[in-house]
């Protein structure tokens, strides 16, 4: 396994956490100044749905912007919810959540992020969602 080294600057844990924040917030309809948070090369990558691996082309922040725009308009009602505090590893520049998702029938649905930091902004995302929250 490679490791990733971040010299340009040191994630701080208040800037992960702000990072997960806006990322959640994003997933939310928040669509106001993607490239403030978001790497130009931004890429994400979802580990659940190999027959949906037309993500793997979703690059940029307008190419997520629009992405989940239109995942938010065939789902209305979605709420994000970050579960917990996210976990900041300035060493390795990664930040990682659990989250849910509260559908418009009130179902809920968990998964967890992890983000990959540089320079200040989100540089990848590996995400993966379950069928069911597990609340305990």
């Amino acid at each position: 396994m490679t490791s990733t080294t971040h010299t340009a600057t040191t994630l701080t844990t208040d800037t992960g956490i702000a990072l997960f924040d806006r990322w959640t917030a994003l997933w939310n309809g928040d669509f106001g100044d993607p490239e403030a948070f978001l790497a130009p090369g931004f890429r994400i990558r979802f580990g659940n749905d190999p027959a949906n691996a037309a993500t793997d082309e979703v690059r940029g922040p307008a190419g997520i912007t629009d992405y989940v725009r239109a995942f938010r308009e065939a789902r209305p009602g979605l709420r994000y919810t970050a579960d917990g505090t996210p976990a900041v590893d300035s060493a390795t520049g990664r930040v990682a959540c659990g989250w849910y998702v509260t559908l418009a029938d009130g179902v809920q649905k968990s998964g967890i992020d992890l983000l990959d930091v540089a320079d200040g902004r989100i540089r990848t995302v590996w995400s993966v969602t379950g069928l069911r929250r597990f609340a305990d």
